[in-house]
């Protein structure tokens, strides 16, 4: 008795706790993450339940009501034939689509009816991953370029392993140029992973020295070649034409020079009057001036003949060119020496023949008058 009044407030306080439910109500507010596989059956289950028929359960998504489960009897709302709930309270989806995606809300209640707990959901519908590509090249012998990479995909994980390279990235595509540690055959594997699914790919890979190529060599040294024979060829071309066209040159001025030297020699190649004996009569005396049409034949015959012996003059120098090649250089030296020759010969012509000319002046009045005299008397018979 007195045990009882000294424990009577708090028996009180429990038994007030266990009549109103209070007690025994669980409520978690954290909500469990679910992934599962679009197009496939998907488990939503309750933690800490057993199979007891006794309890009630609720399934909600939002404020709709998805199933109901208590003492036996099933029934839906909207999900007929699309969703199943289980005695222990766990909720399945046969065939999920895009739409079953969300937060779900799972009430369980005792046999009186009073709520004991409350679970969150978060329901994620995922597609499986395709496997992955994976580009390996050589950038030398010691060092390669790796590309790891998903075709129109999101949600996912690449992870880049092989060679003490170890690289991760989420929903992008990986690039790293990566540093042989070791020489020789490489592997590398490229791994793409969601939270129901995973692909990977690998390949090995040795980048050797590169070899020489011989082909490729032989065709350098031959255009090579073929740019100095070509550039041989017009250095030639031009010295030639260059050499023609002095030749040309030199040609015309030797026929000019000569042209001239014959113009001063044709006075110089009149023949001169004999002087007649005394006591005897010569008719060229009897006029102090030449015939005309005697000289002007004259003239005529020796430009014929100095033409004629200019085109040989010509033809000659031509020929002994040709046939000297490269020593025109020297031919062209003599030939300028022998032109300053000629044309002292010609000054010194030009002075003999103004000396000759000043002679027959003087002579001409002693001839004339000779001629005043009147003829010289006959021999006798």
């Amino acid at each position: 008795m007195l045990c009882y009044q000294k424990c009577s407030p708090q028996f009180n306080i429990i038994f007030l706790l266990a009549t109103s439910g209070l007690f025994l109500t669980e409520s978690s507010d954290v909500a469990k993450t679910i992934f599962s596989e679009l197009g496939n059956s998907a488990f939503l289950c309750v933690s800490n339940q057993s199979s007891n028929t006794k309890h009630a359960t609720k399934w909600f998504k939002g404020n709709t009501t998805v199933a109901r489960y208590k003492g036996g009897s099933k029934a839906y709302g909207e999900y007929q034939q699309k969703a199943e709930v289980f005695p222990n309270g766990t909720l399945t989806f046969n065939i999920t689509t895009k739409a079953d995606e969300g937060e779900y809300r799972v009430e369980i209640h005792n046999k009186e009816g009073q709520l004991e707990s409350t679970q969150h959901f978060t329901l994620h519908l995922l597609e499986r991953v395709s496997k992955p590509d994976l580009d390996i090249k050589c950038n030398s012998p010691k060092e390669v370029t790796i590309t790891c990479s998903m075709k129109d995909e999101m949600g996912f994980i690449l992870n880049l392993l092989g060679d003490s390279l170890n690289k991760t990235v989420k929903d992008q595509n990986l690039t790293k140029i990566h540093p042989f540690k070791v020489t020789g055959n490489n592997k590398y594997s490229c791994t793409a992973s969601n939270n129901i699914s995973e692909g990977e790919i690998s390949k090995e890979i040795n980048c050797p020295a590169p070899s020489i190529n011989y082909i490729q060599i032989a065709a350098i040294a031959g255009a090579a070649a073929l740019i100095i024979i070509l550039s041989i060829l017009v250095i030639y071309c031009i010295r030639r034409c260059h050499r023609l066209q002095t030749q040309r040159q030199d040609a015309k001025e030797f026929q000019t020079e000569l042209k001239v030297s014959m113009e001063i020699r044709e006075p110089m190649k009149q023949p001169k009057l004999p002087v007649p004996c005394p006591g005897q009569h010569h008719e060229e005396y009897s006029s102090p001036h030449p015939r005309p049409h005697s000289r002007n034949n004259r003239e005529r015959e020796e430009r014929v003949g100095g033409g004629e012996r200019a085109q040989r003059g010509e033809r000659a120098q031509r020929g002994e060119r040709a046939q000297k090649g490269e020593r025109a250089q020297k031919g062209e030296r003599a030939q300028r020496g022998e032109r300053a020759q000629r044309g002292e010969r010609a000054q010194r012509g030009e002075r003999a023949q103004r000396g000759e000319a000043a002679q027959r002046e003087e002579r001409g009045p002693r001839m004339e008058k000779r001629v005043e005299r009147g003829p010289l008397p006959l021999p006798p018979q």
